[in-house]
């Protein structure tokens, strides 16, 4: 990401061939949870580019869901499975159809002793509350869709 001409060419050939394109980046600062400037303009260049959805990894920790020009950026889904700390972590269902997105869920998770669970109950509404609180211009529901 420090000099994405390279991958910005890949996105522009991938949606040249592709009905969808997922750009999934590693990025941002390690165990900060808001974005950063350059995190949202590298987004806005990989949507300029044809991505029609952006997934981020590397800060280790959650950070917030948002949206660029009507296109879904998870700045950071966390760790799924990367030591044995105890760590709020996240996956995403995507269903697309010829359309575009058709669904978009975000699905809580622990990492701990190095295994990743789903979410249940009490736990699961903790880590969706926290990642809405850090959400700007998307709803979450109680079941984690997400919708701009």
């Amino acid at each position: 990401t420090f000099s994405p001409e390279t991958f910005l060419e890949v996105i522009r050939r991938a949606e040249e061939t592709s009905d969808f394109v997922v750009v999934y980046v590693h990025w941002g600062t390690e165990g900060v949870n808001q974005f950063e400037g350059d995190q949202q303009l590298l987004g806005h260049q990989y949507i300029d580019a044809g991505a029609d959805l952006v997934i981020g990894d590397h800060p280790h920790c959650l950070q917030p869901i948002g949206v660029i020009q009507g296109v879904p950026v998870i700045y950071s889904l966390g760790n799924f499975w990367f030591n044995s700390k105890t760590l709020d972590t996240g996956m995403v269902e995507v269903v697309v159809d010829e359309a575009g997105i058709v669904s978009y869920q975000f699905i809580p998770c622990l990492q701990s002793g190095c295994r990743t669970t789903l979410l249940q109950g009490t736990e699961k509404e903790r880590v969706l509350s926290y990642i809405r609180s850090i959400s700007e211009g998307v709803r979450i529901d109680e079941e984690g869709f997400v919708s701009w």
